[in-house]
């Protein structure tokens, strides 16, 4: 649970990071978020940041992937063995 607890910090810092350096390093960056935020309309590194913040979520809610694999099952006569281990 930290390790995504930590990659979900890291893309919001990232996005953040982004936004604020768009905002104070670019010319017009004031008026590109605001557009951006009416529009939807964004720089690159914003989009890419962004990007990282919904893959980071979608796998935080997404069911855990198992390595497990299941044995196949014998049948021996009609009976059904299954494993427990």
């Amino acid at each position: 649970m930290s390790n995504t607890a930590e990659e979900l910090r890291r893309a919001i810092e990232n996005l953040i990071d982004a936004k604020l350096h768009d905002a104070l390093y670019r010319p017009g960056g004031l008026d590109r978020l605001r557009a951006h935020r009416v529009s939807g309309v964004a720089s690159p590194d914003i989009r890419n940041a962004e990007r990282k913040l919904d893959d980071v979520l979608e796998a935080m809610v997404s069911p855990p992937q198992s390595n497990y694999r299941r044995r196949p099952r014998k049948v021996v006569d009609e009976l059904e063995y299954v494993s427990t281990d």
